[in-house]
């Protein structure tokens, strides 16, 4: 019996198993209009050699559960298809070769391409996409709310009786959305930033091979999860931006090659409260200081 198709599509992250090119860093971008930059992205991505496979270009605990996604819908009977949703690529298939870049929805970053949701779109309707996955099939896509804003008008005309939409943002279609909820990180494990990944995961082990979108997958749903909840409260203290670049500055100075996934766990465990986006941007001005 043939097995039933499923689309899935994650976005995705800022490490890589290679260095970006020097041009294809977006802080490299002359200043211009949203529209002019992207003009300039594409024209350069054109010219770049495409060296790795996207499957293989991407690393950390937010892939490593994407590509578990793959699986987990493999070994419960469906036949999956893949894609990345990449501010520097667009939607591609895991399956394409491209090249290492620097370019993100998330704001804060050096290599953040706009500023506001409305400039986000615009950016990502110019880069170059592959064919939009079919509607006619279930599929599932897990997005960060940026990335959602960025995708609006790809989101909207999803079936929502065969589309599941993890995370999303504000404009995602209620009907597919299932929203992120953090009082389910001590049962699904993990940070923040793979959340909705892991919430879909569970998801299609609960579904276990039936239709995602069905009434009885999401009372099961709902069911496991009111058990699995478990609130998380934090006692931390807050710090101006110019605290937390001098933490991160003297953390530097000890391990020069700290991550910023790790610098940001241990500024936490000291009580310090910092939004992730915001630390993104801190911890990159503390690098080049």
């Amino acid at each position: 019996m043939a097995r039933q198709k499923l689309t899935i599509v994650v976005t995705c992250t800022d490490r890589k198993s290679t260095a970006p090119f020097d041009d294809l860093m977006v802080r490299s971008l002359p200043t211009a209009t949203v529209s002019e930059r992207v003009d300039a992205w594409v024209g350069r991505l054109k010219d770049a050699q495409s060296t790795t496979r996207l499957l293989d270009l991407y690393k950390g605990e937010s892939w490593t559960q994407a590509k578990q996604l793959a699986v987990t819908a493999q070994r419960t009977g469906f036949d999956p298809e893949v894609f990345v949703a990449s501010a520097g690529l667009g939607l591609r298939s895991v399956t394409d070769f491209g090249p290492s870049y620097a370019a993100t929805f998330a704001r804060g970053h050096e290599d953040s391409v706009v500023t506001g949701a409305a400039d986000s779109r615009v950016w990502w309707k110019r880069l170059p996409h592959v064919e939009a996955p079919s509607n006619d099939h279930p599929s599932i896509w897990v997005l960060s709310e940026s990335y959602a804003l960025a995708m609006q008008d790809d989101l909207q005309p999803l079936n929502p009786s065969v589309s599941l939409v993890f995370g999303g943002a504000s404009g995602t279609p209620a009907e597919s959305r299932i929203r992120s909820d953090r009082n389910l990180r001590a049962a699904l494990g993990g940070t923040m930033t793979s959340l909705n990944t892991r919430m879909a995961n569970r998801w299609l082990e609960l579904a276990d091979g039936r239709l995602p979108t069905s009434a009885v997958v999401r009372q099961d749903w709902a069911k496991w999860a009111q058990h699995a909840q478990q609130s998380e409260h934090y006692d931390r203290r807050s710090l101006p931006d110019t605290s937390i670049r001098q933490l991160v500055e003297k953390m530097l100075g000890v391990h020069p090659k700290l991550s910023k996934t790790t610098a940001l766990r241990n500024l936490r465990a000291s009580g310090i409260a910092c939004e992730q986006r915001r630390f993104s941007g801190l911890f990159e001005e503390a690098r080049k200081a």
